[in-house]
Order: structure tokens, then sequence, then C-alpha cells
């Protein structure tokens, strides 16, 4: 009996440790394998539509008891933020926002990889080869038309609701397109680098569409809600962000042009973030199929996770044309000069 109590002293140190690990928060893992967080912060920007993605950080904070401060930034903003921050950084996550924004925040290593357990069932065209970026919805840049506006003003013309981005450019449309500001926001960015993409005389679209142009808006959201309202006649949106506003009773009228434009809200960990292993399971959570499942209910967006995704999401995806993300976040500076450079009178 001589290794009686060497066996003792053995199961009092791992019971020491356990208790260790456990009070640190890192080993007690609830039934979905989320670590218990409580007593732990995470910090996080967020470009995604408000109320998406307040949901996701308070579904994590009932899953893993993470307290979080959440701060709304459009895309543009979000991506300028981390940059400033870049040698003192004050938030853990990237989340939301154009796929340009997550790729440039790569390519400057303003995120950092992150190995995630489960990641692999997300489609490659979701998420960064490099781990650095991993997308949780996709959703595609449509046509937003006010039904009753339309109804009332257009269809005693006989005239055909716009099917393409060209449509948009119809001297009919003056001052009534609702259309954010590029240079804060990713939905009309989106646009611009599509057309960049795919039209032979780009600059000459962004002439024509800025010429109709009604009233300026800080983010996508507020323009879709600027034709919600009859304040613009039509507009470029993306359709989640219609899908909500239509679901609340709004008169809107949605068209998916074939082979749109479309992006990613994907979720990212920033280089340096203060809450590092916070962050980590953050990115987990999102990965997860029934968080997907909840978040995507909300948003009216296709999830990426493939047991998330709907008969109606890939019926929508069918749509989706070629999208290069990192030639759009290359061009950014050159597409936006291009645009900046155009008076509305041209």
């Amino acid at each position: 009996m001589k290794w009686k109590y060497p066996v003792v002293v053995l199961l009092f140190v791992l019971t020491a440790l356990l208790s260790a690990c456990a009070h640190d928060g890192e080993t007690q893992l609830s039934d979905d394998g989320l670590p218990d967080l409580r007593g732990h912060h995470i910090v996080v920007y967020s470009a995604m539509r408000d109320e998406v993605g307040r949901a996701a950080l308070a579904l994590f904070q009932q899953k893993t008891g993470c307290t979080y401060d959440y701060i709304y930034l459009p895309t543009q903003a979000m991506l300028g933020r981390v940059r400033h921050e870049k040698e003192h950084p004050q938030a853990d996550i990237m989340m939301g926002g154009a796929t340009h924004a997550q790729v440039s925040a790569a390519e400057h290593r303003l995120t950092s990889p992150v190995v995630l357990r489960g990641a692999d069932v997300i489609p490659e065209q979701f998420r960064s080869s490099e781990k650095r970026w991993f997308g949780i919805a996709s959703t595609p840049l449509a046509i937003v038309i006010n039904r009753e506006r339309w109804e009332r003003e257009f269809a005693p013309q006989g005239k055909n609701m716009p099917a393409t981005y060209e449509d948009l450019l119809d001297p009919d449309y003056r001052g009534e397109v609702a259309f954010a500001d590029p240079n804060a926001a990713g939905t009309s960015y989106t646009l611009l680098a599509y057309v960049m993409q795919h039209d032979t005389a780009p600059r000459d679209f962004y002439a024509a569409l800025k010429a109709n142009l009604g009233v300026s808006s800080y983010n996508g959201f507020e323009a879709v809600q600027r034709v919600a309202s009859g304040q613009c006649l039509l507009g470029i949106g993306f359709l989640d962000d219609a899908r909500s506003l239509e679901s609340s009773g709004f008169p809107l009228h949605t068209i998916v042009p074939e082979g749109c434009a479309w992006t990613l809200d994907a979720v990212a960990r920033v280089d340096g973030a203060p809450h590092p292993r916070e962050a980590e399971a953050f990115l987990r959570f999102c990965m997860m199929e029934e968080t997907q499942e909840v978040l995507n209910r909300i948003a009216f967006s296709a999830a990426t996770h493939p047991g998330a995704v709907t008969q109606a999401d890939k019926e929508t995806m069918a749509h989706y044309g070629e999208m290069d993300f990192r030639r759009a976040a290359e061009e950014q500076e050159a597409i936006l000069h291009a645009w900046n450079d155009i008076s509305p009178a041209e």
C-alpha cells in the first residue's frame, strides 16, 4: 500500500488545479462547448444592423456570462478606428461591415489568425484562407422601391420597375435615388467596387448615378429607411435591411438583379486584442449552427453554416455574381477618389 498516499496527494493537486482553472473561467464548458466567462469582458466594434449586433452579444452573454461593450460604426468608420488604434488596440472584435473592410484589415494585419474548431464546415468562399475573418451571413445588394409611390407615380405610365443597377441611371429618377455616402458606408462602396469590376465605363456609371441621387445618408440602412418612408422613390441597399423594414409593415418592394453584388457579415479578432481568449470564444460562438439560425431569423440574411442555410437562402445566393473582395480592398482609395471627383452636375 505504499502507493496510497502519493495517489491521494496527486488527486488533491489535480483537484486544486481544476478549481483554479474553473475560477479562471476557461475550462468550465457549457453543453455547446463554450467556456464559462463569468467575470470576463469583451469589446466589440460592429457595423452590422444595430439590433442584429446587439442580439448577438446578448446571446453570447446568455451562453457564457461574458459582459460586453458594444459600439456601432459604419463599415469605413469601423475600419478607420481599428487602423487608428493599431498601436494600442481598444477593441477585441470587428463584426460585420462590407467584406472589403475585413479583407483590408487582414491585409494590413489589423486582425489576427485564429484556429477555430468547426470553422472548416463554413464554405471556403465565406472565410479567410489565413483564418483572419469568418463569415456568419451573406446578403445581396438589392434595388429597393417604395411600392406606394411607384404605383401612384410610375405604374400609370406603364413604366417597368428597374431590373438592373444600370436602370437606376434613368433620368426619370433624378433626385429620387437613395444612396449612402460610400466614404462611410460599405453598402454603397460595395456597388462602386462591383461596377469597377464589371462595367466597361465605371466613371460614366458613377456620374450618371450621382446625378440621380436624393438626400445622402450616413449608412446603408438609413438609405433604405428613406425609401421606406417615401422620402426617396427608390435606392440601393442590402436585402436584409430592406426585409427587416418590410416585415415591420413598410411598403417596400425589392429586386435582386441577376449576377448581383453581395457581401458578407464577417467577424474577426483584432490583432493585439485586450481580451484575446474571450474574442476567440466569441468567434467560435458565431460559427455555431444554433447561433446562425437565431441571428439570421433576426437579420433576414443567409447563413454561412450549411446546417443553418434555408431553401430561401439558397435561392437568394443563386443570384450572386462574381465579387473580388481583395481587389475591392486594394482599389478602395482609387474608387473613392473617382467618385468624389465627380460633381453632381456632371
